[in-house]
């Protein structure tokens, strides 16, 4: 069963991207393009130190969790999104590289390649600041149906750890509570102002 949760976690971490990246393509969805970019930089620290960690079946979010960050940041630049990183931006990019390097010397080591994830889940978290002002002062430029199943994805992840440690628990927990806080943000939005549940996807 936890290859099961594990496949199906990842699927919806995957599709969760479809809607998302072709509302983008529509310009119906004006991602912040420097923070999906650190966040596919960041996807792939959290995807190399997450399963140095000892993530098995539960590793499936993470790999689309690299992929589908960096397929919205190519699309965004595509359609012309074009913006300045700030300093806390800059500093995320820092911890990101800082978790790979921790990764490369670490990684031959479960108990210290946890050290790597935790940095670059720190580095998340700073990218993550962004992302959450720039929701809150443009809900109408997102949608609130890619964040919740990405974060239901992670959700689904936890049933497919098999090595309950802090490490593998770590980020699937904070995955879900980001991303569910995006989503309640972008539809209490819209509930508000009695958007039609199309305008959701």
């Amino acid at each position: 069963m936890t290859e099961t949760f594990g496949l199906i976690s990842g699927l919806i971490v995957a599709l969760s991207a479809i809607p998302y990246g072709i509302r983008v393509y529509q310009r119906k969805i004006r991602p912040n393009m420097v923070g999906w970019s650190i966040w596919a930089f960041i996807g792939l620290a959290l995807l190399l130190t997450y399963e140095s960690s000892g993530a098995k079946a539960n590793v499936w979010p993470a790999v689309f969790g690299f992929l589908s960050p960096s397929a919205i940041a190519i699309l965004a630049i595509w359609r012309g999104e074009r913006e300045r990183p700030k300093w806390y931006e800059i500093m995320c990019a820092f911890f990101g590289l800082f978790s790979i390097g921790l990764w490369y010397f670490l990684r031959a080591d479960k108990e210290l390649a946890q050290y790597a994830l935790y940095t670059a889940i720190v580095a998340d978290i700073w990218a993550f600041i962004p992302t959450i002002i720039w929701v809150l002062r443009h809900p109408e430029h997102d949608r609130p149906l890619m964040w919740g199943m990405f974060g239901f994805g992670y959700g689904i992840s936890i049933f497919a750890i098999t090595d309950h440690t802090i490490a593998n628990y770590s980020l699937p927990v904070y995955m879900f509570f980001s991303a569910m806080l995006v989503a309640t943000i972008l539809a209490k939005h819209r509930i508000r102002r009695g958007i039609p549940v199309r305008e959701c996807i």
